[in-house]
């Protein structure tokens, strides 16, 4: 982005908001990540279950209850196994926001097909769990991806406007 137009500024300005997005999410991922690895040690396990029995809704503590009784269920390699997608989806996301940080065109491209792909996984978890954050974080992800399909197909179009000139 050689350009300093005020288009070309905000442009990158709109594409560094998005990579700020994709940081906060890189970092919500790797807690989850290390949280899950640090889940069998029995120091973790009980300061959950006191943080649990401190929520003030019955609904949330057994809702919660629940989720930390199914994780105990898993072997140590499942859990590690599960751990470590989770941070290569983070690197994922730090990839994409560090290239669009730059203003990077194959970052743009990239984050459209990962976002669009991880859609439909979303809209279901929505379907079966709905809940407002849910669908916050779902409706941001397809104004990302509707900026950028916008975005790219306008710098295709003045690609090709000097070519059909020549013509």
């Amino acid at each position: 982005m050689a350009d300093s137009t005020p288009t070309a500024r905000r442009s990158l300005a709109i594409l560094r908001l998005i990579a700020v997005f994709k940081f906060i999410k890189a970092s919500l991922v790797v807690v989850t990540g290390f949280g899950l690895l640090s889940f069998f040690h029995p120091a973790f396990a009980a300061s959950l279950y006191r943080m649990v029995g401190a929520l003030p809704y019955a609904f949330e503590q057994q809702l919660l209850r629940r989720v930390i009784s199914e994780l105990s269920g898993l072997s140590p390699s499942r859990v590690q196994v599960i751990a470590g997608v989770t941070l290569l989806y983070a690197v994922l996301f730090i990839v994409e926001g560090a290239g669009l940080w730059r203003g990077r065109h194959w970052a743009e491209w990239l984050t459209v097909i990962a976002t669009c792909s991880l859609v439909p996984v979303e809209l279901y978890e929505l379907a079966r769990h709905p809940s407002v954050n849910k669908a916050l974080v779902v409706l941001a992800n397809l104004a990302v991806v509707a900026y950028l399909v916008w975005r790219l197909r306008r710098e295709a179009a003045a690609r090709r406007a000097p070519a059909a000139a020549a013509d």
